[in-house]
């Protein structure tokens, strides 16, 4: 499982310059390769195993979730908030970008539990959460760093927004569309390209239907 992240290399190189620890040591105490490391630190590859995220993060005594981009202490901010303004939230898990090789997510890819307000939510439904990445859903109201909240479903409606995985076992927001036979999944941005995806490829999962969007999450 890969994490694919602009921030991720750059915290990581940080992390060990404060930690003091030499690529030795780091290799030591977490069994990865003390040229993995450097690879990882230099921004020479974009695909870092989130378990080797994990192992890093504790290794030099930072969070993974700071690792991985994002601000862990936004969730305790937000949680307060909800709390003085009397607002109900539920805790739903943030996962990864990352979906397992059958095209859904597993435990591991699990990064918090995050203070989601509960109105507009079921409580008999199940719920995750991702960090909107880049500027492909920028017409439907959804900008990179927001906070987006899926219903988990295996199925979607033909123009609802959702998170799928196909091939390249990374989840991906966007439109839900069936036309000619086959499936097209639509950025809301001009941009972009719709990403067509063969009704029969068994690598293709619909993970969930969007439900919310908390905008500047990771601000």
């Amino acid at each position: 499982r890969m994490y694919m992240g602009d921030k991720t290399s750059l915290r990581i190189k940080e992390a060990i310059e404060k930690s003091g620890l030499t690529l030795m040591e780091l290799q030591t105490k977490t069994g990865i390769s003390k040229s993995a490391i450097q690879r990882y630190a230099s921004g020479e590859t974009d695909k870092i195993p989130v378990d080797a995220v994990k192992l890093l993060a504790k290794a030099t005594n930072v969070s993974a979730i700071y690792l991985m981009g994002w601000d862990a202490s936004q969730q305790n901010n937000d949680e307060q908030i909800y709390k003085s303004a009397g607002i109900d939230f539920i805790r739903v898990p943030l996962y990864s970008n990352l979906c397992c090789g059958n095209g859904g997510f597993v435990e591991d890819n699990i990064l918090e539990y995050v203070p989601v307000p509960s109105k507009g939510l079921s409580a008999t439904a199940e719920y995750f959460c991702q960090i909107a990445s880049g500027e492909s859903m920028k017409d439907a109201g959804i900008n990179d760093g927001d906070l987006l909240v899926f219903e988990k479903t295996p199925y979607i409606t033909n123009g609802s927004i959702g998170c799928f995985c196909v091939d390249d076992n990374v989840a991906t927001c966007k439109k839900y569309k069936e036309q000619n036979g086959m499936i097209m999944l639509q950025p809301m941005n001009s941009e972009f390209d719709s990403i067509p995806v063969d009704p029969m490829n068994n690598s293709f999962r619909c993970l969930g239907k969007l439900k919310k969007a908390i905008k500047d999450y990771d601000k």
